[in-house]
């Protein structure tokens, strides 16, 4: 591929089908070579590297590089509906619905994102340059997923993923799972066992992240297609654009052409909350991203508070301390 000059991202479109090499068809996409288990990217594009770990029941795909250019990555849908990808994400990129302009105060909002879906849809990764990415992605199958998960008898999320042929599930990366992240992409070739640890690690990602996700609430599971899932993302770009604004149920069911019912069960399917619990947290999560510029009276009022009581009482529900505790724990930490 010739060094763009005219344009400012780069795109590679791929589809997983049997015996189809992902670090192969980028290279050859790309003008460069596969080295072992990963593809450095060319220098034009960028410094870094994807690497493709295979294990049993498992693959392991680790993004990290910094781009010259928004490099996008389109996976088109397959029809098989047993094929599962996990998508741990410390870049804060997720999918092209997590990609929308915000005011410069909300810049840092969604933190890490992890996604769990079937393969029948399509995906849409954007990239933007001149940032550290660095997200993975465990490719596995929906027997090896229910195989790891059969020993738990709890009606939970996980009927979600052995019953339904098609479904999309979000949450947070939390810190435990960004520690054995980080451990991962550190194994190289000094590392005793490296196999024996790229698995074990990854199982403890998917034991960490299902942990998270048996603590939601229980509901009768219902398949998601391509067109649901895309506008819930849209209802909670909605939410996220406007969070000094309390969101109307029925304006997001009229924004996205569902009803209201199943508006509000798809949403805490995939989101783990309701509506109104996931716009209090989202604005929880940027009340403490702007106590690291804003006094604690600014804060609740870009956010839309009135009682500077009121947001004190959420935002310690929230983060089990006061804001002004928390603006002085940040500015102790900046000058330590």
């Amino acid at each position: 591929m010739v060094k763009p000059e005219s344009f400012k991202s780069v795109e590679f479109e791929f589809q997983v089908i049997k015996n189809y090499h992902f670090l192969t068809a980028f290279a050859k996409h790309f003008g460069t070579i596969v080295e072992g288990d990963k593809v450095h990217l060319p220098q034009w594009l960028g410094a870094g590297y994807i690497q493709h770990i295979s294990l049993d029941g498992m693959a392991l795909f680790i993004h990290n590089y910094k781009l010259n250019y928004d490099l996008v990555l389109r996976r088109q849908a397959i029809a098989n509906t047993e094929s599962i990808t996990l998508k741990f994400d410390r870049s804060k990129f997720l999918s092209k619905y997590s990609q929308q302009q915000h005011d410069p105060f909300f810049l840092e909002l969604t933190g890490f994102e992890v996604e769990i879906g079937t393969c029948n849809f399509n995906t849409e990764l954007k990239m933007p340059a001149d940032k550290q990415i660095n997200f993975l992605i465990i490719g596995t199958s929906r027997s090896y997923l229910t195989g790891l998960l059969n020993s738990e008898s709890r009606a939970t999320i996980s009927d979600l993923v052995k019953t339904q042929p098609s479904f999309v599930i979000y949450d947070v990366i939390l810190p435990e799972m960004d520690h054995i992240i980080k451990e991962i992409i550190r194994i190289n070739g000094a590392t005793e066992l490296p196999m024996l640890l790229y698995k074990t690690r990854a199982q403890e990602l998917i034991y960490h992240l299902f942990k998270n996700l048996y603590k939601r609430p229980v509901i009768a599971p219902v398949n998601v297609k391509q067109e649901d899932a895309e506008k819930i993302y849209l209802v909670r770009l909605a939410i996220l654009k406007n969070l000094n604004s309390c969101p109307l149920l029925p304006e997001l069911a009229n924004l996205s052409g569902l009803g209201l019912t199943k508006l509000q069960k798809l949403f805490v399917q995939i989101f783990g909350q309701s509506i109104h619990q996931y716009y209090q947290s989202m604005r929880m999560i940027q009340a403490a991203s702007l106590l690291g510029s804003l006094s604690v009276s600014e804060t609740a009022y870009k956010l839309g508070f009135t009682n500077l009581s009121h947001f004190t009482r959420v935002f310690e529900h929230h983060h089990q301390l006061k804001p002004k505790q928390f603006k002085s724990r940040l500015l102790s930490e900046s000058v330590s």
